[in-house]
């Protein structure tokens, strides 16, 4: 089934993400992704595979990872609800860097995936609330 750029643009992608999601398409179509193969690939090693993809960056493949896979360790700390909620559950005066971040939950392994769904639910009650 082939849609047209201008629905996908209709259904809300941005011009940038149809020609992404394009990409991804052609590369699993023409096997030079192997989209199953991921599961048999620890979780550097399946960020490196997707972040090959042009416009695949590493918290793409990391919310992949959580997401699609069911992986139990991933943290996405470039993710920007994530490192607010950190810096707020932890009294930061600021936001942590995503490096920072990550040495912060170094010791929720192997469940940081877990921890990130429950910042993700911190930053949401704390955020909603004050408004």
């Amino acid at each position: 089934m082939v849609v047209a750029d201008q629905e996908l643009r209709d259904a809300g992608l941005s011009w940038r993400k149809i020609e992404y999601a394009k990409g991804l398409a052609e590369a699993v179509v023409n096997g030079s992704f192997d989209i199953d193969k991921l599961n048999g690939l620890n979780n550097e090693e399946a960020i490196k595979a997707i972040t090959k993809l042009k416009g695949f960056g590493r918290w793409s493949a990391e919310i992949y990872l959580m997401f699609s896979l069911g992986r139990l360790d991933v943290f996405p700390a470039d993710d920007l609800g994530l490192l607010v909620a950190l810096g707020q559950l932890k009294g930061l005066p600021e936001r942590p860097t995503a490096k920072q971040a990550r040495e912060m939950v170094s010791h929720w392994t192997p469940w940081r995936s877990i921890g990130s769904l429950f910042l993700w639910q911190y930053y949401h009650q704390r955020n909603s609330v004050q408004k």
